[in-house]
Formats: C-alpha cells, structure tokens, sequence
C-alpha cells in the first residue's frame, strides 16, 4: 500500500492540500473547469467547489468513519476518469478528421464498404491466432479486390 505522501506526490499536478477541521477530514484539489467530479456512492465522501477560485475543489468526510485513504481513492478515480474522458475526446477528433478525408476522398459505393475493426494489442492467447489474422487479411483483400472491381467499372461507365 502507497504511503500518503506517495499518492500526493503522483497527485502533485492536482493536489493543494490536505487538513483536518472540526473532525472533517479535507483534501484540496484543483482540477480543470471542464472536469466533473463526484461524490462516494455512499455519500460518505462530499465534494463541494471553491468559492474564489472555480478550479479548486474540496472532498470532505467525517473522519469518525471515513479516512484520507478512502478520499484519496476517490480523488484519484476522479483524476483517472477524467484523463480517460480526455484522451477519448483527443482520439475522437482525430478520428473524425480521418472519416472526414476518407469520405471526400471515396465515393458513396466505396464507402458502403466502411467498416471499423479493432487491433487487439500483443499477441492473441487464444489458439488458432494466426488462423484468425490470416482470415481477417483474406477479408480485407476481398473487400480491397471488391472496390478495385468497382472503381474500374464505374471508369468503364464513363
């Protein structure tokens, strides 16, 4: 298990502060104004913004059943979720901006033949790895063959 100091240090770009008041254990985070932030499902664990400044956040509990371990678990799903959402975003537009250069570049029939595969990382536990890649590189080069086809008889049309 990290230490507290520990997990405020790999916190530090969000971490501010951490103290007890009126047997209410308070940890002071900043976060950016577009992340959201959340309470313990049990309620256990209360957020509230700060009032001076729009990216302080404040996570509070009663220390009589609550400790700074279970507010540091919160924080840093918060941290974690927020990265993810991040990062998807990121991905997303980068993604997007891709659709949209194949869809200038390909006509309706081309793209009728669109599909969105995923590559799983490393190497497949499964037996029969191989077997399936070399199924899905015999796919694609139906469907390359398939569009080719189509791009010359369309160019015969004309």
């Amino acid at each position: 298990m990290k230490s507290l100091q520990q997990r405020m240090n790999e916190m530090s770009p969000y971490f501010r502060g951490i103290e007890v008041y009126n047997n209410a254990l308070i940890v002071k985070v900043t976060f950016p104004s577009n992340w959201k932030y959340f309470q313990s499902p049990d309620e256990r664990i209360k957020v509230t913004p700060g009032e001076d400044d729009e990216n302080m956040v404040y996570y509070y509990a009663d220390s009589s059943d609550t400790s700074f371990e279970d507010l540091f678990d919160i924080i840093e799903e918060t941290i974690k979720v927020n990265l993810d959402t991040t990062l998807k975003l990121k991905l997303l537009k980068e993604k997007v901006e891709e659709l949209r250069e194949i869809f200038s570049n390909h006509t309706y029939d081309e793209l009728q033949n669109l599909s969105i595969v995923f590559a799983k990382k490393g190497k497949s536990k499964r037996k029969g790895g191989k077997k399936k890649v070399d199924e899905e590189k015999e796919t694609i080069e139906k469907e390359t063959s398939s569009i080719q086809n189509n791009e010359e008889k369309l160019k015969q049309e004309e």
